[in-house]
């Protein structure tokens, strides 16, 4: 990235609010979600700053704004969840996604995980795409009604030792 692109860095405080209304507006505009999405989002948010011991979560800052995010969260000694994965739109196809996994990768794979989780739908094929070529493998499937529509959610997992 040139010096006025978008970069990759450490979230700042009041971060997670504005990546919180990034997730909010993308996924009601794409996957029609409904605002019992937000809550979902802040409460496990709202559980990461109360304990962030261990894990971190990045921005892709464009423009002087979070325009991206990814996170890692500690779930046990052991197993990290990566969470609050998101692009805005403009961002992607320009290779940030991939340096978005390889920061959280690497920061897992640089501590004491043995595995990484995370949870996502199975409409969001890009984001499958990527999961995969990092060597998450589906471990479980849900479908049921949330977030104001039936979807299904997938559970991936990576084993890192």
């Amino acid at each position: 990235m040139t010096a006025s692109g978008p970069s990759i860095r450490t979230a700042r405080p009041g971060e997670l609010s504005y990546i919180s209304y990034l997730h909010c507006v993308l996924y009601e505009k794409e996957y029609d979600f409904d605002a019992t999405f937000e809550y979902y989002l802040l409460e496990g948010m709202a559980r990461f700053m109360e304990n962030p011991e261990g894990g971190r979560v990045w921005v892709v800052e464009s423009g002087g704004f979070p325009a991206g995010s990814i996170a890692i969260a500690r779930s046990s000694p052991d197993t990290a969840q990566l969470r609050w994965f998101l692009l805005e739109p403009g961002l992607r196809g320009m290779g940030l996604g991939k340096q978005l996994m390889d920061t959280a990768i690497d920061f897992c794979r640089q501590g004491d995980f043995r595995t990484v989780f995370l949870w996502t739908v199975k409409e969001l094929l890009a984001a499958r795409h990527l999961y995969e070529t990092y060597g998450f493998r589906l471990t479980e499937e849900k479908s049921h009604y949330l977030w104001g529509r039936n979807i299904v959610e997938e559970r991936w997992d990576l084993q890192l030792r």
